[in-house]
C-alpha cells in the first residue's frame, strides 16, 4: 500500500512540475496567451490602392452565362452574331495576277476559293469607315455561275462603332429580329462601288440608331450586299462605260425586349416605317 501511495505521489509531482515552473516568479500562462493574441492586428487594406485595382469587376459579367445575348451585345469583341455579307463577281481572267497562267480547269474552283479572301478583305475598309472600329474576314467561298464567272462571297465580322443601348435594364427579355431591304431611287439598283456600299452601311446604321432611341437598344446584326449584273437591255439604256454590276442591300436589326411588349411582327412593322417613311 505504502509503495502504491508513493508511486501516486510521484506521478502527481511529475504532472504538476511544468505548471509550477511556468507560474514561478509570477508568470501567468493565461495572461501570456492573452498578451500574444492581443498583439495580432488584422491587416487593413492599403487606402492608397484604389478598390478597382484590388478587384476589377467585369462590366459584362451578366452576359457571360447567356451566349446568344453576349455575342449580340458585347461591345468590344468580334463575334459571329454581327457581320456584313459581301459579294464579288469576277471573270476567270480577273482571278489571275498580272502575267499569271490560268490553272488547269479541274483546279479552277479551288484556285478561286483560295483567292476569295484577298478579294474580299478590302471591303473591311468600308465597314471601318462607317459602322465599325475594327473588321476581319471570318468566312469566304467561291462558286461558278451560269455565265462562267466566279461569285465570291464572305462574312466580315466587326466591332460596332456606336452605342448599342442597355439591354441589362430589360426584364424577361428575348432577342427579337427584323429584316428590311434598304430603299434606293430610280428604276435600276445603284452601282456596286465603294461610295454606294458605304452609304448603304450608314443608312442601315441610322435605322438602328432610331430603334435604339425608341426601344432602348439595337444592334445591326447583319447587312447583306447582293450583286446583280445588268442584262443587255438594261445596258442599252445606260451611258457607255457604266458599271454593269448593281447592288442591293438588306439589313437585319436585333433588339432585346420583353416579348409581351414587343414581338417580331410589331418590330418588323416599326422597322418598315423607319426604312420607308411616309
Amino acid at each position: 500500500m505504502i509503495g502504491g501511495r508513493t508511486s501516486f505521489v510521484i506521478f502527481l509531482l511529475i504532472l504538476g512540475l511544468p505548471v509550477v515552473a511556468l507560474n514561478y516568479g509570477g508568470l501567468n500562462v493565461g495572461g501570456w496567451i492573452s498578451e500574444q493574441t492581443a498583439q495580432y492586428i488584422p491587416e487593413a487594406p492599403d487606402p492608397a490602392v484604389p478598390e478597382a485595382e484590388i478587384a476589377v469587376a467585369d462590366p459584362f459579367q451578366w452576359l457571360n452565362d447567356r451566349p446568344a445575348l453576349r455575342d449580340t451585345f458585347i461591345p468590344n469583341e468580334m463575334t459571329g452574331a454581327r457581320y456584313v455579307q459581301v459579294e464579288k463577281i469576277l471573270t476567270p481572267e480577273e482571278l489571275l495576277l498580272a502575267g499569271e497562267q490560268a490553272p488547269d480547269a479541274a483546279f479552277l474552283e479551288l484556285y478561286a476559293a483560295a483567292r476569295a479572301p484577298a478579294q474580299l478583305i478590302p471591303y473591311c475598309s468600308e465597314v471601318v469607315a462607317t459602322i465599325g472600329t475594327s473588321c476581319d474576314l471570318v468566312y469566304s467561298q467561291a462558286r461558278e455561275n451560269r455565265e462562267g464567272k466566279w461569285v465570291m462571297d464572305g462574312r466580315l465580322a466587326y466591332v460596332p462603332a456606336v452605342d448599342l443601348g442597355d439591354p441589362s435594364s430589360v426584364e424577361n427579355g428575348q432577342l427579337i429580329n427584323a429584316r428590311a431591304t434598304l430603299p434606293y431611287s430610280g428604276d435600276l439598283r445603284p452601282p456596286n462601288d465603294t461610295e454606294t456600299r458605304a452609304a448603304m452601311l450608314t443608312q442601315a446604321q441610322a435605322v438602328c440608331d432610331t430603334l435604339r432611341d425608341q426601344l432602348g437598344n439595337c444592334v445591326l446584326t447583319r447587312v447583306s450586299f447582293d450583286v446583280h449584273e445588268l442584262w443587255i437591255t438594261d445596258l442599252e439604256a445606260l451611258p457607255a462605260g457604266t458599271n454593269p454590276q448593281r447592288v442591293e442591300a438588306s439589313a437585319e436589326y436585333t433588339v432585346y425586349a420583353d416579348p409581351m411588349q414587343l414581338d417580331a411582327n410589331s418590330l418588323a412593322t416599326l422597322v418598315s416605317e423607319i426604312v420607308n417613311p411616309g
